[in-house]
This record gives structure tokens, sequence and C-alpha cells, in this order.
């Protein structure tokens, strides 16, 4: 049975969503943790005697990121520089490769800590990507 570290987790936030993407690093990430959360209509037929189905007819990711704040990393700064934004201008795209795959996901950011925790203890930055729509994996 193999294990595998997060080490090679590639994550990327894109800085022009309304133009050309930009992708950036982001980083100062320490844990990255998936969520996912899917509608499943069930139901039974009569004709099946009475067995059971399920389809999972819709989706949506939720991606939590927790670390360090890095003042000067381009991709911490630009989502920090969304605090007290709403609707729209919430929304950009993110790129992580896991696997060998890259998942370019459509997403909202909900930014929850950028600041603060013990005096002998480096910032904390928190955000957790709520996705807007189809992604892709290549």
């Amino acid at each position: 049975m193999a294990r595998k570290a997060n080490l090679t987790t590639g994550i990327q936030v894109d800085t022009t969503p309304e133009t050309t993407p930009t992708l950036v690093d982001l980083s100062g990430i320490e844990s990255l943790d998936w969520a996912v959360e899917n509608e499943v209509q069930t139901g039974y037929f009569i004709s099946d005697a009475g067995a059971g189905y399920s389809d999972v007819t819709a989706g949506r990711m939720t991606i939590s990121m927790s670390g360090k704040r890095i003042i000067g990393d381009a991709g911490q700064d630009y989502i920090v520089g969304m605090l007290g934004s709403w609707g729209s201008s919430l929304k950009t795209n993110l790129s992580i490769t896991e696997g060998g795959q890259t998942y370019t996901i459509p997403v909202s950011v909900e930014l929850t800590s950028f600041t603060g925790g013990a005096a002998e203890e480096l910032e904390a930055f928190e955000v957790t990507f709520h996705s807007d729509g189809a992604w892709t994996v290549a």
C-alpha cells in the first residue's frame, strides 16, 4: 500500500480573471482540504421489484487552505486585496496540480483570516474556495 505526502501539490490562483488568465503560485499554505458535495436523486421503481436507484446529478467542491501570511506573495496579496468585496468581485480561477492531474476550477473566494495569532507566531492565512461552475481535469 502506498502513501503520498501533499508536498507535490501545486496551487495557483488567477490574478486577472476578467482578462487573459495570469496564474501565480499561492505560497505559505500548510494545509489543504478538499470536500465534495453531491446532489443525489434516489428512488425505487416498481419495475425493479422495489430495488433502489441513485443518480448523482450535480456536485460542487470546497477547497480550504490554511498557512502563514506571506506579505509580497502575489497570490496571497491578490486574495487579501479582495477584503471587503462581495459578489462577482470575489470570483476567480484556481489551478491545483495533484497526482499528475491539473484541476482548473472557477471559484468564489472566502477569505477567512489574514492576520492574528500569538505574539511569537507568524500571522495566519486562511482561505476557502467554493467551486462556481464546472471544473476541468487534465
